[in-house]
Parts: structure tokens; C-alpha cells; sequence
């Protein structure tokens, strides 16, 4: 009887040897089996040689067979959910690297309901005293000691876009603020947040704590005047403005979580707030994130001596090469800690260039100001900021560096130089894959020093399709358009040189079928082309999105690409991603996303006929950017240009 039971055993363990996916179907029941489509696995490290395949098999949220229609169905039982694709497309989840989907959840706030940093509605401005008057309208309907934390909304007379003039020239002091609220704190954004005026009551709350912070400016007298920058306002918003509850900021995150799986992306990656976090952390708690979340921890460089801080999370992330963790489970975890940025935006004269900004420039009329000086904000040699000393103390300790925002050429210089140093102390720090976020400005000898430093870069081609008011316009001005096309979100560099380089899209409703697709043709709003040289291959663009994103948010073994023991995470696709025409990408659209085996979005038709549930967003996203013939009228409207021969 032992005999029998050994040659049955050894029996099995052959079969199991020689034809393990049919004994797995065998025993094993699929709670999901998708088939009859074509399949992009993402299964190869080189974009070339992915398998295209029919079928997959779904259990316990991960895969766990991939191969033919009538292979895969053997694992189909009774109480299979079973999905004919009828030909369609599947992809890997789409794995975002940087967006801000807290920031891009206001649009769903109720009118006057408090966000993060925010505790009153922007104010009108269109100059001195109105805005006054406008800040004393907030003021008379608070309690004494109530904080007033607002933005303006610029008017043409005040200023462009955000900027409004009489601040940013500092022709409004905390003197002012006084006058309209002499008993609530009271700070005011334009344009960015890392700039801010206050009032004396808000400036006395934070140097009563931190006497000589960073970032105060002063007179000729040495009088502070209410401006702060940097560091001064970043401590002051972390340590001093009201808190929102996190059970009142979730529902509309959970919100916004759900409008981007409508898009198809099923991880999505930035810099978190202490608030922000809590936020997504309720969620999670309760088992309502929609979608994947790696963040990095934004608060490290938010506080006067980041060493001391640093040294406190020791643990919370580390390790390097194919051993770095970070904190946390494959739902919500910590992949880094975030700089606050290494310089500020072209627009605005504020990124860190090594050539000065002219002062003349069609698309960029506040460049004559020169806020910043003739090169910008260059913040890892600022006296207003710490990151330096962030970079250092986060070497010293293990972490990784990722989230952060770069733009120019000499602060991506500057950061490559910081970091070359440090890699000499710590040897093993081309191992943690430190990441440059954007890809705003990397010219060729930049992309060989990132190479041997081991980094990531994560691209935006907003950057690209924005056209000559963007990133590729502005240092087209500034160094000639035959440079500026090259060096603004250069793929193909990147690429060639061996550097592992992901997707990002850095802007509410830009819709990642078209951050595909100009990776692909590199074509502006407009259709014209920047940079032909730079341009790469769909197979390449997925792979920014899926299997490479997956090791910017340390977790290529679990995320990435349609394989057994992977997660599933995929998207049906209502078009060929591989064969529809490079300038359709964009108007691909998901049918299905589904996170971990469960279906999260649903598009309405494809549901109904499928026999599927609604699941997910249901809203109709006009403000989507798709690259429609009417986005590039708006844009040629914007800037006087007529269509004829565009």
C-alpha cells in the first residue's frame, strides 16, 4: 500500500514537472479568466521580444496562467468569472510615476470646503486695495486666532496666469496684511506655493519657534516684510495651518483615484503630505483605494535640520539593488523621500538655467521681470532652501530620493554634482535608484552621468505637446530650437544610453493614451513635431508605463507586466494600441481596468454588452486632454496663430 501511495505521488510529481500549468488547472479553480484577446504581456526585459498572448488566468488577484484561449479556459469552473474579450487589447496597468491627485481632486470640493493648505477660496486681485478689501471680506467672517490661508486669482490688470505683480515685485508687505486681519493669521499664495506673503500674527507664530529659519526676507533694515520662501513656508504649513480631517479629505480623493482607473492607470506614484497621507491611509484602512499608491515622503525636507529628521525614519525605506524596500504593503507604501524641487518653472523665468533668460520672449511675457535673478531658482544652492541638505542626510541613512520636481540644466548640473560626491562616501548609492523627475532639460553628457549614478528618470511629454508656451518652447528660445527639441523629455537618449526612464503626466486630465502617443511622434498641440530624433517605439512607450514604472516604485516583481505571481492588474483597450495610427493613440480608451482580479472601472457600453457590473467612474471628463482637432484651435487662438499650413 506505502508502494502504491509512493508511485502515485512520484507519479504526480513528474506530471507536475513535465506539464505544470495543466496539473495547476487541474486542481485550481480561476476566480477570473480573460481570452479570445491579444495580450501584451510586457514578459521580456527588452520591449523587442514580449509575448503576445490569448488568455490569462486570475486567482486570488494574481495571475496565474498566461497562454491560449483553450489552455487557459481549463481553469474556468463553475463560479469562474469568465470575460470574452472578442479580440480586444490588454496591457499591464498603467503605472503612473509623478501626478498629484490630491491637488487635482479640488475640482471636486464643494464650493468653500477646506483643502490641504488651503482654508478659504482664492481671492480676487485686480489690485492693491481691492485685493485688500477682499481678504477683509474673509476676515470678518472668522473668530479671532482663525486662520486665513488663500491664493489669488490674478486678473488681467494685476498680473498673468497666476502671478499677480504687485506681489511678486514685493509691493505688498505683512504691514498691509495687518490692516485687514490684525487678529487671524493670515498667508497668502500666488503663482507656487513655495513663496507665500504673511501677516505679523502668522510671521510671529513661526519665529517664535524657529528664530533664524530659512527663508524670511527682510529689508534694508533687516525688518522682516512678510515674504517667505523655501523652507520658512514650508515649516510654517506643516507645523502651524489646520489639519483637515482625513474622513473629509477621502471621499474626494477616493474620487479622483477613480476618474484616473478610467484611464486606465491602476498605480499611481508622488509626494505625499503628512495630511495627504492620512488621507489615502483612511482609505486604505477601510479597503477603499481603488488603485496602487508609492509615495515619497514629502515632510523630510519640510523641517529645519532634515538630518535629524532623516536619522528618526531609519528603516521606514532602504536597501538597494534588487533589495530596496519601502514600508508598508502592495497597496499603499513608501518608495523614497522627495525633495522639495531643485528649481521652479520656465514660465515664470524660475527654472535653474546655466544660460540667463532673455528678457524678451512672445510666449513668455514675464520673463522681462526677472523675478529670480538671470538664471532662476537654483534651490540646492539657494539660501532659502535646505534640499542639499536633504540629498546629504539621505545618503548618510540609506533612503532613496525620488518625487522630486527638476527643470533647468544647471540645477539637473548641480544635483548630478551633489550626487556624484556623495557616491564616493557611500559606494552603494548608484544602487538605490535615485530618480529626476520630469525631464524637462537632459542633454547627452547629462544622460552618461546619470547612467553610472545609477538614476531614474521619470518624463513628462506634456512638456512636448504643450508646444512653444511650454518647457520645449521656452529653452528653445533660450538656447535654439535645434537644442531645445533635443534635450525636452529626450526618450530616445535616454533609452539608448542604457538609463531606465518611466512615464509621468504631471497635469490633471492629461490623458496617458496621449502621453503614449507623443512619446511616440513627439507633435505638439498644434501637430508640429520637436525634436523627430527623440521619438521612440510603442512597444518602448509601454514599457515606460508598465514593466519600467514598476522599478521606479520598487516593485517589478509584483507589478509591471502580465505574468504568473504577478499581480493582475490590466486594462482592455477599446482600440489596437500597436497598429491604430500614431496620431490615434490618444482616442484609445479603456473598456475595463482591474486592480488585483477586481474590476474597478467599467466602461457603461462595454459592461452592458459584456454582461459585466458598473463599476468606477461614471462622469463625463470634457477637460481631458485627447488631442483633438479642437484643443489645437484653442491653442493657435491662444497665440494669435492662424491654422492655415500647420
Amino acid at each position: 500500500m506505502i508502494t502504491f501511495h509512493l508511485r502515485i505521488i512520484f507519479g504526480l510529481l513528474v506530471f507536475l514537472l513535465i506539464r505544470p500549468d495543466a496539473a495547476l488547472a487541474a486542481v485550481l479553480e480561476a476566480d477570473m479568466v480573460i481570452y479570445n484577446g491579444k495580450i501584451l504581456t510586457a514578459d521580456h526585459p527588452d520591449p523587442k521580444l514580449f509575448t503576445v498572448s490569448e488568455a490569462a488566468a486570475i486567482y486570488d488577484g494574481k495571475f496565474v496562467a498566461v497562454g491560449s484561449s483553450s489552455e487557459i479556459l481549463k481553469y474556468a469552473g463553475s463560479s469562474t468569472q469568465k470575460i470574452d474579450l472578442q479580440g480586444r487589447m490588454v496591457i499591464p496597468g498603467l503605472v503612473e510615476t509623478h501626478d498629484h491627485l490630491y491637488d487635482y481632486s479640488t475640482h471636486l470640493f464643494p464650493k468653500g470646503k477646506p483643502t490641504v493648505g488651503m482654508t478659504d477660496p482664492a481671492v480676487e486681485w485686480p489690485d492693491k486695495a481691492s485685493g485688500l478689501a477682499n481678504l477683509s471680506n474673509l476676515a470678518i467672517r472668522k473668530k479671532p486666532g482663525e486662520w486665513i490661508v488663500t491664493s489669488t486669482r490674478a486678473t488681467a490688470q494685476s498680473g498673468r496666469g497666476d502671478v499677480v505683480l504687485e506681489l511678486q515685485e514685493g509691493k505688498v508687505t505683512r504691514f498691509d496684511l495687518d490692516t485687514v486681519a490684525p487678529e487671524h493669521p493670515l498667508v497668502l499664495h500666488w503663482s507656487v506655493k513655495s513663496e507665500a506673503l504673511v501677516n505679523t500674527k502668522a510671521l510671529q507664530l513661526l519665529l517664535a519657534r524657529y528664530p533664524q529659519v530659512q527663508g524670511v526676507y527682510v529689508d534694508s533694515k533687516g525688518e522682516p516684510t512678510g515674504r517667505l520662501a523655501g523652507l520658512a513656508i514650508w515649516v510654517l504649513s506643516y507645523e502651524f495651518f489646520p489639519h483637515v480631517p482625513p474622513q473629509e479629505l477621502a471621499p474626494f480623493y477616493k474620487a479622483e483615484l477613480e476618474e484616473v482607473a478610467a484611464q486606465g492607470i491602476t498605480t499611481f506614484s508622488s509626494r505625499l503630505a503628512p495630511n495627504h497621507l492620512a488621507a489615502f491611509s483612511w482609505l486604505h484602512a477601510r479597503g477603499e483605494l481603488p488603485l496602487r499608491i508609492g509615495f515619497s515622503l514629502e515632510a523630510a525636507n519640510r523641517t529645519v535640520i532634515p538630518e535629524a529628521f532623516v536619522s528618526r525614519l531609519t528603516g521606514l525605506q532602504g536597501g538597494s539593488g534588487n533589495h530596496l524596500w519601502g514600508l508598508g504593503d502592495d497597496k499603499l507604501w513608501m518608495v523614497g523621500l522627495s525633495l522639495s524641487n531643485i528649481d521652479h518653472v520656465p514660465s515664470i523665468a524660475g527654472s535653474c538655467v546655466e544660460t540667463p533668460y532673455p528678457r524678451e520672449a512672445e510666449h513668455f511675457p514675464l520673463w522681462r521681470h526677472q523675478f529670480y535673478g538671470p538664471h532662476g531658482v537654483c534651490t540646492l544652492t539657494s539660501p532659502d532652501y535646505n534640499d542639499s541638505e536633504l540629498l546629504t542626510a539621505a545618503a548618510r541613512y540609506g533612503f532613496r530620493v525620488s518625487g522630486m520636481h527638476s527643470g533647468g540644466d544647471r540645477g539637473i548640473n548641480t544635483f548630478l554634482e551633489l550626487v556624484e560626491k556623495l557616491s564616493q562616501q557611500y559606494p552603494d548609492l548608484p544602487q538605490r535608484r535615485w530618480v529626476i523627475d520630469h525631464c524637462r532639460y537632459v542633454s547627452e553628457e547629462q544622460a552618461q552621468r546619470a547612467k553610472k549614478l545609477g538614476i531614474i528618470f521619470s518624463c513628462g511629454p506634456k512638456y512636448i505637446y504643450n508646444g512653444e508656451s511650454a518647457d520645449v518652447g521656452a529653452y528653445s528660445v533660450i538656447y535654439g530650437e535645434k537644442v531645445g527639441s533635443d534635450v525636452v523629455v529626450p526618450l530616445r537618449r535616454l533609452i539608448d544610453a542604457g538609463v531606465r526612464t518611466t512615464m509621468q503626466l504631471d497635469e490633471h486630465g492629461f490623458h496617458p493614451f496621449l502621453a503614449l502617443e507623443v512619446a511616440v511622434n513627439r507633435k505638439d498641440v498644434t501637430g508640429k513635431v520637436w525634436g523627430p530624433q527623440q521619438r521612440i517605439t510603442r512597444a518602448e512607450a509601454l514599457y515606460m508605463y508598465t514593466r519600467w514604472a514598476a522599478e521606479y516604485v520598487l516593485r517589478e516583481n509584483r507589478l509591471g507586466s502580465i505574468e504568473p505571481k504577478k499581480y493582475a492588474d490590466f486594462v482592455v483597450l477599446s482600440k489596437d494600441y500597436l497598429t491604430v495610427p500614431e496620431d490615434e493613440i490618444a482616442m484609445i480608451d479603456p473598456l475595463l481596468t482591474v486592480v488585483g482580479g477586481k474590476i474597478v472601472y467599467s466602461n457603461p457600453e462595454f459592461a452592458a454588452a459584456s454582461g459585466l457590473p458598473q463599476e468606477g467612474f461614471r462622469g463625463t471628463p470634457t477637460w481631458w486632454k485627447r488631442g483633438t482637432a479642437e484643443e489645437a484651435e484653442r491653442a493657435r487662438s491662444r497665440t494669435g496663430r492662424s491654422s492655415e499650413g500647420m
